[in-house]
């Protein structure tokens, strides 16, 4: 995310790097190409080295370095990506399966150039890609279940590997300029997935124990006390919770809706799923739990428009009730909270918004509520600001149709892309 003009949205950087590397590859492979390549192998061929770059950039990102961070603009931008990627390593690879040429050229030993271990491996390589993109992409599937399963992926990658280095010289030349590139990805991606799978979270793991378990109306407050230092983090940042203990080992991302100020981290989570239910219904105050984070780009402190529309619907407000609770008089920007919620008993910590925005005196809060025919609508902005739309700067987090039509209608009225920010907040 941008901290300039474009704060929020996908940084370039770093999908520019991805289309750099393919690029280069094309380049190298269409231009020193085996001799005995015909036109149909190099295409194929450059078909599945472009699917295993891109699995290698999906895999990759699955690390969550904070380096990438800063180029792709956040963690839920760079999962974006690794979604994309992985759902064309997929196609391209289907694609140089039913394409590549089956049978070696009369002039290549076949003895020497045996096809197995390569033809199985990637025949299992591609089962399981497809298998595993399937479940990456159903929505239906509980976490609990997709989690487990998606780590197959890993597998996949190991097999696509073994399958390249293990095919016949015809296929692929591990010394022609295009297959150097191939295995620097190859020991850059294995790296990243032996990283993600054995170091990441030891690295990043910081232990808490639960404090409190406070049970809101259609959420649930947790309220987190460090064992050892506190976590940094800035406001609008999000983390992954994981409790310890049988029946709770999944990890799930929720935004932190403390302030960094505090002594204490909270978590403000919508009763959604299995998972939250639980959280609101069973768990305990002294349980320990390891918090992974932080990660997101999500702040609005650093954007140049000081005229500032935040718009949270729903659960959608806590990175605003962090950015609120961090915030100090005397801040010079104009900031219009708009608040959508169903009904105003939804509306949590809606009085200590109300008492925030009178203590601060540079907040406006509007809170909209659809029982009472008030919608989160560009007719009714226009109701409620003062200024033309355009003018101001729009930072958004809520249910994706919402967020998604408010978005298609600001950009009717003439708003500009890069005046509207709002949180991908979705990984899988």
């Amino acid at each position: 995310m941008k901290y300039e003009e474009n704060l929020i949205m996908l940084r370039q950087q770093g999908p520019l790097a991805i289309a750099a590397a393919l690029v280069l590859f094309i380049i190298l492979h269409l231009g020193f190409p085996p001799e005995a390549h015909g036109p149909r192998t190099t295409g194929t061929t450059m078909l599945g080295g472009i699917a295993f770059l891109l699995m290698t950039s999906s895999v990759v990102l699955s690390a969550r370095m904070e380096v990438f961070e800063d180029l792709f603009g956040g963690l839920d931008r760079m999962y974006q990506v690794h979604r994309v990627a992985g759902t064309f390593a997929a196609i391209f690879a289907l694609v140089h399966f039913f394409g590549v040429p089956k049978e070696l050229p009369e002039s290549v030993d076949p003895v020497a150039n045996a096809l197995v271990p390569s033809a199985p491996l990637g025949m299992l390589g591609l089962i399981f890609l497809v298998i595993g993109l399937f479940v990456a992409l159903n929505r239906k599937i509980r976490y609990s279940r997709w989690r487990p399963t998606h780590k197959v992926m890993a597998v996949v990658y190991v097999l696509i590997i073994g399958h390249f280095m293990t095919a016949p010289g015809i296929f692929f030349d591990r010394f022609s300029a295009s297959g150097i590139l191939l295995m620097l990805a190859a020991i850059l991606g294995t790296a990243s997935l032996i990283y993600s799978l054995f170091g990441m979270n030891r690295r990043t793991a910081i232990p808490f124990t639960i404090e409190a378990v406070n049970a809101l109306e259609r959420a649930t407050e947790v309220v987190l006390k460090p064992v050892g230092d506190m976590i940094d983090f800035k406001p609008g940042q999000f983390a992954f919770v994981e409790v310890q203990g049988k029946g709770w080992s999944e990890p799930h991302p929720f935004t932190i809706s403390s302030s960094p100020g505090e002594d204490r981290l909270r978590f403000t989570m919508k009763v959604l799923g299995d998972w939250t239910r639980k959280v609101r219904e069973e768990l305990q105050p002294g349980r320990d739990v390891m918090v992974r984070g932080p990660y997101g780009r999500f702040d609005a402190a650093g954007a140049i428009g000081r005229k500032q529309v935040w718009l949270a619907g729903g659960i959608g407000l806590t990175p605003f009730l962090s950015k609120l609770r961090a915030m100090q008089p005397g801040d010079d920007r104009q900031i219009h909270l708009v608040y959508a919620a169903r009904e105003e008993q939804d509306a949590i910590f809606l009085d200590e918004l109300k008492a925030r925005a009178s203590e601060l005196r540079n907040i406006t809060l509007i809170p909209l509520f659809s029982d009472e025919g008030n919608f989160a609508r560009v007719d009714k902005m226009k109701e409620n600001l003062p200024d033309p739309l355009g003018t101001y700067e729009y930072f958004m987090c809520g249910p994706k149709p919402m967020i998604d039509g408010l978005m298609k209608d600001l950009k009717k009225e003439g708003v500009s892309r890069g005046n509207i920010h709002t949180e991908a907040f979705e990984f899988r």
